[in-house]
């Protein structure tokens, strides 16, 4: 049964399986998305500090270190369960809290010592580990993982699109040398910027659900009656137990969760790429485009913390050499455009046949496997 475990968490359906399979070595399995975070929130405070100007060689070289162990640990523990063989189980569950021991306790102490700011730090990041645990009971690895592959084949569909996308490009640069806009965006701060964001993400998501949970009730009735499951398991682990008189069970209200997450998912990150692709755009536009003068004249800013304006920028506290207004106007007006893309490919028949119907063909074998696997536990 390890090959089918392996299979549904492959194809980023963690939630088919049960909850013992679940939980099993599951503080091994969530060390490496706690070390990569870490590595991340390691990297992100080293560059702000090399780049903030007053540079701390002291503060630099424990984060260097540091980062560099939270890089290096989650290949140390692939290579741990590859030589699983000669290192007890202990072994590896205690290799896999020392990492996260340094990432709930290393971060904090390394920026900011042994005070008790370090120990309310060191708090959350504790209820961060215990998150990336439970979420890794649910699946999410799996579920992002599978969906990053799906959406990395099909990138060749997002070019065509973003080439098709061309008419709405030239609308959101009109709008991109809109003074308003611009007035808007000096005047955001950075917080305020990633809630309006956040509100427009939720929409598109809800979007999203909406639409896919209708394309999945429709697949479980297709595939109930005109699809052969022994023809779409077929090469897989449950090719054996693939049966016309297999039970179609209704998804529990997890399964279905599950499996609207890795359409959406998939989606999700497609739409990333374009968005941070019309992001980059928008940045190098504003540059090449824009002089100084014109983007403070535009923004009417009249102040900056540290400097005349056009204020510097900053993204996630790393200083960047674009004004912090181009910031805020280039990933605004890309947000809106991403929306505007995940409304639009809903209806776009090219997506739909080269991105959406290859995902749902996938989908229906996911679903065919699972009936066979219910099959299977049923009769153990």
């Amino acid at each position: 049964m390890q090959q089918v475990h392996e299979w549904f968490l492959h194809r980023g359906l963690p939630l088919v399986l049960t909850r013992r399979v679940r939980s099993g070595s599951l503080i091994e399995r969530s060390a490496p998305m706690v070390s990569a975070l870490g590595a991340i929130v390691a990297l992100t405070m080293l560059l702000a500090n090399l780049t903030g100007g007053d540079v701390d060689v002291r503060y630099v070289l424990r984060l260097v270190v540091l980062t560099a162990l939270l890089v290096a640990a989650p290949f140390g523990l692939h290579l741990l369960h590859r030589i699983g063989t000669t290192l007890s189980e202990a072994g590896r569950r205690t290799s896999a809290l020392i990492v996260m021991a340094l990432f709930v306790f290393g971060l904090p102490f390394a920026d900011s010592g042994f005070s008790g700011i370090a120990a309310a730090e060191a708090a959350a990041f504790a209820l961060v580990a215990l998150l990336a645990v439970w979420l890794t009971y649910l699946g999410i690895g799996s579920i992002v993982l599978w969906a990053f592959r799906f959406a990395w084949v099909q990138l060749g569909a997002l070019g065509n699109l973003m080439s098709r996308a061309l008419p709405l490009l030239m609308l959101t640069v009109v709008v991109y040398f809109t003074g308003e806009l611009w007035q808007l965006a000096a005047r955001m701060t950075r917080q305020r910027l990633w809630e309006t964001i956040g509100f427009l993400a939720a929409v598109a998501l809800l979007f999203m659900v909406s639409t896919v949970r209708d394309e999945i009730r429709a697949v479980r009735e297709d595939r109930a009656e005109r699809h052969d499951p022994a023809r779409l398991l077929a090469g897989t682990p449950l090719a054996p137990a693939a049966r016309d008189d297999v039970p179609r069970t209704p998804l529990s209200v997890a399964e279905q969760i599950n499996v609207v997450a890795v359409i959406v998912v998939s989606q999700a990150i497609q739409v990333v790429f374009f968005t941070t692709g019309l992001f980059v755009f928008f940045l190098a536009l504003g540059i090449v485009a824009i002089p100084d003068d014109v983007a403070v004249l535009w923004s009417s800013e009249t102040s900056c913390t540290d400097g005349e304006p056009p204020c510097p920028g900053t993204w996630f506290g790393v200083h960047v050499p674009v004004p912090q207004t181009i910031v805020h106007v280039s990933l605004f007006v890309a947000v809106l455009s991403g929306l505007y893309f995940t409304v639009s490919t809903s209806v776009d028949p090219m997506y739909r046949e080269r991105f959406f119907d290859p995902l749902i063909a996938d989908v229906a074998v996911s679903l065919a496997g699972r009936d066979a696997y219910l099959a299977l536990e049923s009769r153990h």
